[in-house]
């Protein structure tokens, strides 16, 4: 970023680029995006895997375990937020839009044929996320903890297995830098683009 010209159009464009790459490849910094939702009073964040974006759409999207608390926060309250940072860039997106949660339709079906063995293994507790322990477990059966079950075995789990897609209705671009930060705002809802003071 510092030694080049850069526009609100360019920048939209590589935000998108970036969130893209996020999806598709493990090594990116927006690979791992924090995400918030609400429950009440209390505002909730946590890690979750990118694993789709479309620029077109205005999209991205996570899997996860329906029986976790962020799908019942979701159904309540379908406003959700990510954060995404890239340090060596210095570039942070943060992202707000609206959750649409798929269960048990064409949408998952064709994501879980794509979802690894390895991956497949998160949906297979006998017990919802967020469920105490008296010891420290993974709460999988040792069989499934060692990935010694089969693909066949693995599909219990789609039972389990959701997807949240998330409408993205903005994004507020943030570059740090020493000289002076620069900041930018892509409003999807109004359909305008601006620059910020950081």
């Amino acid at each position: 970023m510092d030694n080049i010209n850069y526009n609100l159009i360019d920048l939209e464009k590589d935000s998108w680029t970036r969130l893209v790459n996020g999806a598709t490849k493990s090594r990116s910094p927006f690979h791992t995006p924090c995400i918030a939702t609400q429950h009440k009073e209390e505002v909730n964040m946590r890690t979750v895997v990118l694993r789709g974006a479309n620029p077109v759409e205005k999209t991205l999207h996570f899997h996860t375990d329906i029986r976790s608390m962020k799908w019942d926060e979701l159904i309540v309250n379908p406003s959700i937020s990510a954060l995404f940072y890239d340090s060596s860039e210095r570039i942070q997106l943060r992202i707000k839009g609206i959750a649409e949660l798929h269960h048990e339709n064409q949408i998952t079906q064709e994501a879980w044929e794509k979802t690894s063995l390895s991956s497949r293994r998160c949906y297979l507790t006998a017990f919802s996320p967020s469920s105490f322990s008296d010891l420290p477990t993974s709460g999988l059966p040792e069989q499934i903890e060692q990935e010694n079950f089969s693909q066949e075995d693995s599909e219990v789990g789609l039972q389990n297995f959701g997807i949240v897609s998330i409408q993205v209705q903005s994004i507020d671009w943030l570059w740090l830098n020493h000289a002076g930060h620069r900041r930018a705002y892509f409003d999807y809802v109004q359909g305008r683009n601006q620059w910020m003071i950081p």
